[in-house]
């Protein structure tokens, strides 16, 4: 099992960030968020720049920092909390890479909701609706290459975890870069 990135992708609530924080410790290798990534208007308000602007300048940043830490040596890169709409980029910006994508779904609603309204991860997150419709639209639409839906709507973060590592172990990357999904498909929370 030698890859290179691990996208862990889904709806608020799905458990990426416990999940991304267990292949860390397990891996023993690079996490990045991608809300770790500075923001200009929080750090330096005077500037101007639109959101669209600062979230294509924040992803491109990102990118340049774990191919980096590719070039390295460092494998198992765990990539998290990307915008939806960004992973119909992963496939042309991993392409000569050894990437899969894991994306985390429920099979019930409350279950997403009663994650977010009790989280104990400081993410100041509520807006379980949007994140209800936003489970829905990603179980919805056909695959990208190298996804894999996991179904995590158990409390039991290691039967998940040890799901994760199987699937994995048996993952043979596409060599194809053909996506079948409509832009539509995919949420964005860019407003601007």
């Amino acid at each position: 099992m030698n890859i290179d990135f691990i996208i862990l992708h889904g709806s608020p609530g799905n458990g990426k960030t416990t999940l991304s924080q267990r292949l860390h410790e397990h891996f023993r290798t690079p996490y990045f968020e991608f809300g770790w990534i500075p923001e200009f208007r929080s750090l330096a308000p005077s500037v101007q720049i639109t959101q669209k602007e600062e979230e294509q300048l924040a992803f491109e940043n990102l990118m340049l920092v774990v191919k980096n830490y590719n070039r390295h040596g460092f494998k198992h890169i765990i990539i998290t909390d990307l915008n939806d709409i960004r992973m119909l980029d992963i496939p042309k910006e991993f392409e000569r890479y050894n990437y899969i994508i894991l994306t985390l779904c429920s099979d019930q609603d409350e279950v997403i909701k009663y994650r977010i309204l009790n989280r104990d991860n400081e993410n100041n997150y509520t807006d379980w609706e949007t994140s209800v419709e936003m489970n829905s639209l990603i179980r919805g639409r056909s695959k990208l290459p190298n996804e894999y839906r996991i179904i995590n709507s158990s409390s039991d973060v290691e039967t998940t975890f040890q799901e994760i590592l199987k699937v994995m172990e048996k993952h043979v990357p596409s060599r194809t870069n053909k996506i079948d999904v409509r832009e539509d498909d995919f949420y964005s929370y860019i407003t601007t």
